[in-house]
């Protein structure tokens, strides 16, 4: 009986640390996530025609003000909407991001703005 509650306890404490490595892991995942979006949004730079206007390093900023993100009735109203809306930016504007850099880009702007679960 005592083998077997050891064995137990050995594997409960096996679990709890695989659970915690996990977590660890996806936090950190997250916290970089935010913070490679946050160096996409603000450093890329588009040329590109928009509204009639020949613009030379735009960026996200050149169309979207806070005001976009904070406005009462934001078209975005959960995280794959949020996340849609910029990979609709990303495709339109041939921004040139990868899945998980718009992901990324998506994330940095729920914690900002939106607190979106994901």
């Amino acid at each position: 009986m005592i083998v077997i509650s050891r064995m137990l306890l050995t594997a409960s404490a096996k679990l709890s640390f695989i659970l915690i490595a996990a977590l660890t892991a996806s936090m950190a995942a997250y916290a970089s996530d935010i913070e490679s979006g946050k160096e996409l949004y603000h450093e890329v730079e588009i040329n590109q025609t928009i509204n009639g206007v020949n613009y030379e390093n735009a960026n996200c900023d050149t169309c979207h003000s806070s005001d976009v993100f904070i406005r009462e009735n934001r078209l975005a109203t959960n995280f794959k909407k949020l996340e849609a809306f910029v990979e609709r930016c990303n495709t339109n504007l041939d921004v040139g991001w990868f899945p998980e850099d718009v992901t990324a880009v998506a994330t940095y702007l729920n914690s900002e703005y939106y607190n979106f679960a994901k």
